[in-house]
């Protein structure tokens, strides 16, 4: 019984957030943040074939209530994922490739999804830039409603078109930073529940080492004379320096905690790095230099840092 009622919650809690996300008045968008997280804990407590049947179960009712075309986005973007994080976590992968599974899974299928609804993945490009420009649109106006100037609205109108085409480009690499951001902030949140050996300990992120050279590869192809080869390039180097960055943001959490700062200045040190481009530009090179310096062993003893090695 008690089995059953959790199994209930989690998928009636699903569903309402998802109904709540897609349905639900402006700004309730940000429901849909938080769906994967029931299937992630039931899966946790109870096993992966609880994980999966809260994907099947919400699915079921999410296609009942909005239709079958809201139920295989959810399946794409939070059903199937969800269990692959699931028997991932309980097989000891890393978190990094946990994220990589789920971004890799979200991605792939919805973008299946879509090219076949949609007949092409072309039709993409057009969606989004109907919903930039709508946006776009909405938020000039709100600025006009409250007394900017004529002359600064009508520069910002200017530029509508430039900042879609640069927003095009990179389309991709937004879509899975922002992917694998929601999937990491979920599985921490999870932790709080869930006692995941690989979410207890956030300040040993380590990108693997190979990836030195997608970052370098990536960098050198952005430059190549073809259009086509550079915007790929560019949106594997956006992503490749994402990854970089979160391994730069481990190494300022392991050494605000090692020297013991209190919870405010840990909280203002964040904030600095969101608001400051250079402080952002060194955590992002710790990150990068981190291949060679490896900045988190630095001054601690030989065998600690054996210890520490084989615990990862």
């Amino acid at each position: 019984m008690p089995t059953l009622c959790a199994l209930t919650g989690a998928v009636l809690s699903t569903t309402l957030l998802v109904a709540f996300g897609v349905a639900g008045p402006p700004g309730a968008t940000l429901a849909v943040l938080a769906v994967p997280l029931a299937a992630i804990l039931l899966g946790g407590r109870l096993g992966i074939r609880h994980a999966a049947a809260v994907a099947a179960l919400s699915a079921v009712l999410v296609s009942a209530a909005l239709g079958k075309s809201a139920a295989l986005y959810y399946l794409a973007l939070a059903g199937l994922p969800s269990v692959a994080v699931v028997c991932a976590l309980r097989g000891a992968w890393r978190i990094e490739s946990v994220v990589a599974l789920a971004v890799a899974i979200a991605v792939v299928c919805t973008g299946v999804i879509f090219s076949i609804s949609s007949g092409d993945l072309s039709a993409l490009p057009a969606a989004v830039a109907r919903a930039w420009r709508e946006s776009f649109d909405a938020s000039v106006a709100l600025y006009r409603d409250f007394g900017a100037s004529a002359q600064w609205l009508s520069d910002l109108e200017a530029q509508r078109d430039d900042l879609l085409r640069g927003l095009l480009e990179v389309l991709p690499a937004i879509v899975a930073v922002g992917t694998g951001v929601l999937w990491l902030a979920n599985l921490r949140l999870s932790s709080l529940w869930v006692a995941w050996p690989q979410t207890q300990n956030l300040q040993r992120w380590q990108t693997p080492p190979w990836f030195i050279w997608v970052l370098i590869a990536t960098g050198f192809a952005m430059f190549i004379p073809d259009d086509r080869v550079a915007v790929v390039a560019r949106n594997g180097f956006a992503v490749a320096l994402a990854c970089y960055f979160l391994q730069g943001l481990a190494i300022v959490s392991y050494y605000l905690q090692r020297f013991g700062l209190p919870r405010g200045l840990r909280i203002a040190s964040y904030l600095l790095i969101a608001l400051q481009q250079i402080a952002a530009g060194i955590v992002l090179a710790l990150g990068v230099f981190d291949f060679w310096g490896d900045f988190r062993q630095l001054g601690v003893p030989a065998d600690a840092s054996a210890n520490s090695n084989s615990d990862q």
